[in-house]
């Protein structure tokens, strides 16, 4: 195996467990089955882009930070996640979204960051014109 696929399986436990998620539960949010989370943490598989896309967003994490291309992990608050997954946003702007705060803090319900998104959705596309 790769040492970028054993990396990736390394920094997939240490985030799983961080999180305090056995894989099971890892296999639960993320829909990805218990066997191939293993197979991934132990370094015999690589995901696709989308279990990829899945296991990170279940973890709270972007995919470049699983793939360690990333200096500064970026942490997905809970509410943020079931936003996105809710509203269906790109990675992209998950993680755009993640690192924003006002005054120090972050939104912490659905619809505070449903709220934000559509603010800087709606400033950025006038910008555009």
């Amino acid at each position: 195996m790769s040492e970028q696929g054993t990396g990736l399986g390394q920094r997939v436990r240490k985030y799983r467990e961080a999180q305090g998620y056995t894989l099971s539960e890892l296999a639960r949010l993320s829909g990805v089955s218990r066997s191939y989370l293993y197979q991934v943490e132990s370094g015999e598989s690589s995901p696709t882009e989308e279990k990829l896309s899945a296991i990170a967003m279940a973890l709270g994490v972007s995919v470049p930070d699983l793939l360690g291309v990333n200096a500064e992990p970026v942490q997905i608050p809970q509410s943020l996640k079931e936003f996105a997954e809710q509203a269906h946003l790109p990675l992209e702007d998950i993680r755009m979204l993640a690192r924003v705060s006002y005054r120090g803090k972050q939104p912490n319900s659905k619809e505070a960051w449903r709220f934000l998104y559509s603010a800087i959705k709606t400033t950025s596309e006038s910008e555009e014109l």
